[in-house]
């Protein structure tokens, strides 16, 4: 690895070595050898996994599952992790989708169609392909990768006959479900919508079809059939908010090959939602027909799309597809405007919010008026009389989730960002000062506990996310070894709950970040690291490194060399992608006479450290943000 940065030497001993740090490596050293119980008893030889059992097997919508049960391994090859981290990556992604292609997805062809998803909604597409992304950050000179990511993103160019997903007049995406066989309208079959146990969490799509209140009634035939009907009528053609995912898409093919015409598609394509937003005043519409008008297909109203605010999930699925496509246009184009996005959407449920035991319950879905809840609500809101909480067609009011405002912080550094995220602070659960035992998919959920660590509030908090982790570990571990299922019996998330990978301390402590949004957003972190000796991303062995604080101008960060006989040296780029640009650095050595501080001049982004053994270095380092243009390969543009 070419080394072509400024210096510095950290020589001052440590004395007692911090808790901190030995926990990192206890845990990065605990992840490096859990992986090998997964891999012996879950997934074949040649990479492929043990569900779906028949090779045969019609109309499984699970290739986004498959992907995510290794979706965190490119990222902890970045933070550190075993060489053989990236080369599982590849095998595992390469063997999924291979696998995938001897899928029928039910409707006459194969789930995986070169090399790529057939047709399938941007919910599940960006959990899947958060996977593909992380690899490449990992690894952006992999060959077979690069040409995937154009071809990937060409998809929603028009670049590719067979998927003409992209109405350039209208800048729409042409239905919900979209892939390498263009708009999958053909996935709205207006067959029967019948009662199935899990949509009694999530409700129904639409609350006016004639007969059907409940999920309940979808139990009778007839009923069934309407709203299958009225499912492929309303939503089968046309734009849908979820689609701001992919977004990300043609950003990693950005961050790869630095092609402007990228960028270009993702300002079009944002600027077009956020004009929708305005004309709708100021809420995100979730439905846009295929002549460019919202709530062309769905009786003019702007709720009520695929994946939208009614059905299944509303802001959970709506607020993470305003924040992924805010991110990469703020990281593509150096415009904070464009969180205004997300941000309205938070501060208007906010405004519609109600406070209970000093908790705000903010709406989380809306739809037509109801005279009783036509799921299950219980976690929802309720009146005096025990009804669920409902407002002028907003209903299902909760805590929100500080994911959201967490990742606007984590870009805009705005003080106003740190007070939305005191107002909704979940009184019940306080989880601004405690680790709890969260169930997630991405074993996350602390940014409250986080960030009141970086404000000074949480001290304790390294440490205690830190044994959370390698408790997530070790109980998965155990998991493994009790477990007897017959594989015959896996459901598509069996690999998921196996996965003894947990990211969220790691990524939080020593990059200074969130980990990246689950529903495919990219890795936006303050620094990273690269090894200079093994020429690698990540922290060198014996290593440890902790962000104590950052804000608007920069951030403080610990590094610690625990070995008793090796240096170190790393290089630490200013942002995952190299886009900001260090200013200046402020540190002490063991020559700094009395309370003083070294300061050095860097303006660039990346910074070389040399630790001596069992030495450690408090760097306060200045930092001009979005700075630089983002690239997979810092420095390369």
């Amino acid at each position: 690895m070419e080394r072509r940065a400024q210096t510095i030497v950290a020589d001052l001993p440590f004395g007692q070595p911090p808790k901190w740090a030995l926990l990192e490596r206890q845990l990065i050293d605990l992840m490096n050898a859990a992986i090998d119980p997964l891999l012996e008893k879950y997934v074949y030889s040649d990479g492929t996994i043990m569900w779906p059992t028949k090779e045969d097997h019609v109309g499984v919508d699970a290739l986004d599952d498959a992907y995510e049960s290794f979706h965190n391994w490119p990222l902890f090859y970045l933070l550190g992790g075993a060489d053989r981290f990236l080369d599982l990556s590849h095998k595992e992604f390469d063997a999924i989708t291979e696998q995938f292609t001897r899928y029928d997805s039910g409707h006459g062809h194969p789930m995986v169609v070169k090399e790529y998803e057939q047709g399938y909604d941007w919910f599940h597409q960006g959990e899947g392909y958060l996977f593909f992304y992380l690899l490449c950050l990992a690894d952006p000179s992999n060959e077979r990768n690069m040409d995937r990511a154009k071809r990937f993103a060409g998809f929603y160019m028009n670049e590719d006959p067979d998927a003409p997903n992209y109405d350039e007049k209208h800048n729409i995406l042409r239905s919900a479900h979209t892939g390498s066989k263009g708009p999958g309208h053909r996935n709205f079959s207006g067959e029967p919508w019948h009662y199935e146990d899990w949509k009694k969490w999530y409700g129904l799509p639409f609350l006016d079809v004639p007969g059907v209140e409940t999920v309940d009634d979808l139990k009778d035939h007839d009923k069934a059939a309407l709203m299958g009907t009225a499912m492929k009528e309303r939503q089968a053609y046309g734009d849908v908010a979820v689609n701001l995912a992919v977004t990300t898409m043609l950003a990693n093919a950005y961050l790869l090959t630095g092609e402007e015409k990228y960028k270009a598609w993702i300002r079009t394509y944002v600027d077009g939602w956020v004009e929708r937003t305005a004309q709708n005043g100021g809420i995100l519409p979730d439905n846009v027909g295929l002549s460019g008008i919202v709530g062309e297909h769905n009786g003019g109203k702007w709720y009520g799309g695929y994946y939208g605010w009614t059905w299944p999930h509303g802001w959970e699925t709506v607020g993470d597809a305003a924040v992924i496509a805010g991110q990469n246009a703020m990281l593509l184009f150096q415009d904070a405007s464009y969180l205004d996005l997300p941000r309205s959407q938070i501060d208007h449920l906010i405004k519609l919010g109600v406070r209970d035991n000093g908790t705000l319950y903010v709406p989380h879905k809306k739809g037509d008026p109801f005279e009783k809840p036509p799921y299950n609500c219980e976690p929802a809101l309720k009146n005096e009389q025990g009804e669920i909480y409902r407002h002028d067609g907003w209903f299902e009011y909760l805590p929100m989730d500080s994911r959201y405002i967490a990742h606007l912080w984590n870009m805009s550094r705005d003080e106003a960002d740190l007070a939305r995220l005191v107002t909704i602070r979940n009184s019940k659960t306080r989880e601004w000062e405690q680790v709890n035992m969260l169930r997630k998919k991405d074993q996350g959920g602390h940014e409250q506990a986080w960030i009141s660590y970086l404000q000074g509030d949480y001290p304790a908090y390294p440490e205690e996310i830190l044994m959370h982790n390698l408790e997530q570990v070790y109980g998965r571990l155990q998991f493994m070894r009790d477990d007897t299922q017959d594989p015959s019996t896996y459901g598509d998330w069996y690999l998921q709950a196996r996965n003894p990978v947990t990211a969220e301390g790691l990524t939080q402590l020593t990059l200074g970040a969130p980990q990246p949004d689950y529903n495919g957003g990219l890795l936006m972190a303050s620094i990273r690291y690269a090894d200079l000796e093994r020429g690698r991303p990540g922290l060198p062995a014996d290593v440890g490194a902790l962000v104590e604080h950052m804000d608007a101008e920069g951030l403080t960060v610990k590094l610690v060399n625990l070995s008793v006989s090796q240096k170190r040296e790393l290089a630490i780029y200013a942002g995952a992608f190299g886009e900001h640009q260090f200013t200046t650095a402020a540190y002490r050595t063991r020559s700094t006479d009395g309370d003083g501080m070294e300061e050095a001049v860097i303006e660039d982004n990346v910074l070389e450290v040399t630790l001596l053994p069992g030495s450690e270095i408090t760097l306060h380092l200045g930092m001009k943000r979005f700075a630089h243009d983002p690239a997979y390969t810092v420095g390369s543009r």
